[in-house]
């Protein structure tokens, strides 16, 4: 087992998570390397597997060059404490600029996913989709169509960019209650704006998006 050399915070939902990461000891082989110069981002995509090594035999046969199965660990926060642990993988990065795309088997997900996490005072409960900016999006399409394949997140949507850059835009979230995610911001003082359908976030690097 390696060292990820990075720390990590999470929001934690139903079945997918969302990770803010800092890399603690940056270098040109870290897996993050390609993207440490970098303004924050959306720069990590990784899918749920039930069998990771079934999904490296299916990215080989497909004509990737994926990373070998790795098994990693980290000490959580909660779940009194208990240690997760995980086998993952990355697809390359030449095929991917916008981001580290992979795949990940949880070894432990009922310590994941624990459910006290998942009680959100925003009313937010999954992470249901992504939004990617694409500056040739018939290529972003045929790229990431394998990925789309995954069961969570639900939706990758695919969008012409304005200029030549491509990347993730767009975190879609749902929540309990629209209402109860505005008031929730509004008490915070952050700001937001709201049609009938959504209510949207700027973050650092990202738009947050909300749907009941």
């Amino acid at each position: 087992e390696k060292s990820l050399d990075q720390q990590s915070a999470h929001f934690i939902f139903g079945s997918t998570y969302v990770e803010l990461s800092e890399v603690t000891r940056p270098g040109p082989d870290h897996h993050l390397g390609a993207w440490l110069g970098d303004e924050p981002a959306i720069r990590i995509l990784i899918l749920r597997a039930a069998d990771i090594d079934a999904v490296r035999e299916q990215a080989v046969a497909s004509g990737q060059d994926p990373t070998p199965v790795g098994e990693a660990s980290r000490a959580l926060h909660y779940a009194d404490g208990a240690t997760a642990r995980f086998k993952w993988l990355a697809l390359p990065p030449e095929s991917f600029p916008e981001a580290l795309c992979g795949y990940v088997q949880h070894l432990t997900p009922e310590l994941v996913f624990w459910r006290e996490m998942n009680a959100h005072p925003n009313g937010a409960v999954e992470l249901t989709g992504m939004t990617l900016h694409a500056a040739d999006t018939r290529d972003a399409e045929r790229r990431f169509e394998p990925l789309g394949r995954a069961g969570a997140p639900e939706s990758l949507e695919i969008r012409q960019a304005e200029g030549d850059a491509s990347g993730f835009t767009v975190l879609h979230l749902r929540t309990r209650s629209l209402n109860r995610t505005a008031d929730t911001l509004a008490a915070a003082g952050k700001p937001f704006t709201r049609d009938a359908a959504r209510l949207t976030v700027p973050a650092p690097g990202v738009l947050l998006e909300f749907h009941e």
